[in-house]
């Protein structure tokens, strides 16, 4: 049994990290931004004065991609420099760190699926914050995985999915971009795999510490993963109407932050190093838009 610290503990994966972590018989500080905000170096070093943390999962981040073209600097505080000051408490205190970052670090007009060893760029302060918040627990920290999931989605916070369903509920007709290739990740089984990822680094023996894609399959384009969540949403019932969606261009969408065009990813290096397989999406679309 160990302690373990999460840090945004209410989001949609640190709540299902903190809830897996105690049916497995751990220990768990469940630390939201309004107990601990880790951008705040002193707060950090704080809580690991106090209490003797085993290990930690961080899934704290700032995820509204649009608005952090307007919020940089809140944004680089909890992507970049909140890793950093863990990552520095965490080799003080010679324990793990798993970490969350994301696909939009594969902006790089390369072609997906793509590998953990590439030329990496993003186009956007969101995936600019990430790439930071990687950087600075590689160059201060010595036991750590960090996983680049994308497109997360489960039953808590707020995602794609419910975006769909909820917009499906009060218009006939959809336009979603087409452009925009990834891989949809449920939020269980990527908990489920910090958690395993985590109680494997407290042993004294592991060494495949580093950086790890991780999402479900298959691959999808943004504008048929809509099709794919409202047939679903039709066939529990959860619609009364039909909803026809349409494509577009992501030029012609507007959106402020330029997002990856293709960031598909290969799991192969998770799957072959730690025997652990991922997820097929579509099997967790119910359970989100059921508890929608």
């Amino acid at each position: 049994m160990a302690l373990v610290l999460v840090c945004g503990a209410k989001g949609q994966v640190g709540s299902e990290v903190h809830e897996i972590l105690l049916q497995r018989g751990h220990k768990v500080i469940a630390a939201g931004h309004d107990t601990l905000d880790i951008s705040e170096e002193n707060e950090v070093n704080a809580i690991f004065s106090s209490t003797r943390i085993d290990a930690v999962i961080n899934c704290a981040a700032y995820t509204k991609v649009d608005l952090a073209e307007d919020e940089e600097s809140k944004a680089y505080a909890i992507n970049a420099l909140g890793p950093k000051y863990l990552a520095r408490a965490c080799k003080e205190a010679d324990i793990p760190l798993v970490h969350i970052s994301t696909d939009y670090v594969y902006d790089n007009n390369e072609s997906g699926p793509h590998v953990e060893s590439e030329t990496l760029n993003t186009r956007c302060v969101y995936g600019k914050t990430k790439l930071f918040g990687e950087k600075f627990i590689t160059e201060n920290c010595d036991k750590y995985v960090i996983l680049r999931a994308s497109w997360i989605f489960g039953p808590k916070g707020n995602n794609f999915v419910k975006a769909m369903l909820r917009l499906g509920k009060d218009r006939d007709e959809l336009k979603v971009v087409s452009d925009e290739e990834g891989n949809p990740t449920p939020a269980r089984p990527l908990s489920e795999a910090c958690v395993t990822l985590a109680e494997r680094m407290l042993d004294k023996d592991f060494r495949h510490y580093g950086i790890y894609n991780y999402c479900g399959v298959p691959s999808i384009n943004r504008c048929d993963f809509a099709r794919v969540i409202l047939t679903h949403a039709s066939k529990l019932n959860l619609l009364d109407h039909e909803v026809t969606v349409s494509a577009i261009l992501s030029r012609d969408f507007g959106a402020k932050a330029r997002r990856p065009a293709d960031s598909r990813m290969s799991t192969e290096k998770f799957t072959t190093t730690f025997n652990m397989a991922v997820p097929d999406w579509q099997e967790y679309l119910d359970d989100t838009l059921t508890q929608a």
